[in-house]
């Protein structure tokens, strides 16, 4: 195998929306992260967005959302509507939105943590995630923690960047 082709199907660059609160920074990957407006998700790579200069804003054909624990209960209570609209606008693409959390399933399936003190019953999460996966395009990834959702979300924009390098070839 070419090792200059390899290598070049690894992503140097990760787009961060601008808009991200509390946003992953890679430290540990050998990547630079560039804070743009993107259309749908949180982090994407660069070569699977198309640039709207007018607006200023990447659309990506693949990207992560990040939710920590309070904004994946947000999002499945209060901020439904808008989350909806989100996964909605992946609805064409040929890989699902990866949506990382923060937290373990274990976690909220056993009321802990950020489950403590919401009104949510586990049994709501695990009825409306089933519905999301089978109505949108969208794929749920759950680390027990902020460093390793991190990790996950970057390992999740190596594989499809080498999964788009394949289908190309």
């Amino acid at each position: 195998m070419d090792e200059r082709r390899h290598a070049s199907s690894i992503p140097t660059t990760v787009l961060r929306d601008n808009r991200e609160q509390r946003p992953w920074t890679f430290d540990g990957c050998v990547v630079e992260t560039r804070d743009v407006t993107l259309s749908t998700g949180d982090y994407a790579v660069p070569t699977d967005c198309t640039h709207d200069s007018t607006s200023d804003t990447y659309h990506p054909q693949f990207a992560v959302e990040r939710k920590s624990a309070h904004d994946f209960l947000t999002a499945l209570t209060w901020e439904r509507d808008r989350f909806t609209s989100e996964l909605r606008r992946a609805a064409e693409w040929h890989h699902p939105l990866a949506v990382v959390v923060e937290t373990s399933w274990e976690t909220l399936l056993r009321n802990r943590g950020c489950m403590t003190w919401r009104d949510v019953h586990p049994n709501q999460i695990v009825g409306t995630l089933s519905a999301w996966t089978r109505h949108y395009n969208v794929a749920f990834h759950f680390a027990e923690s902020r460093q390793r959702a991190e990790l996950c979300a970057f390992l999740l924009l190596v594989r499809h960047s080498l999964l788009q390098r394949r289908e190309q070839n």
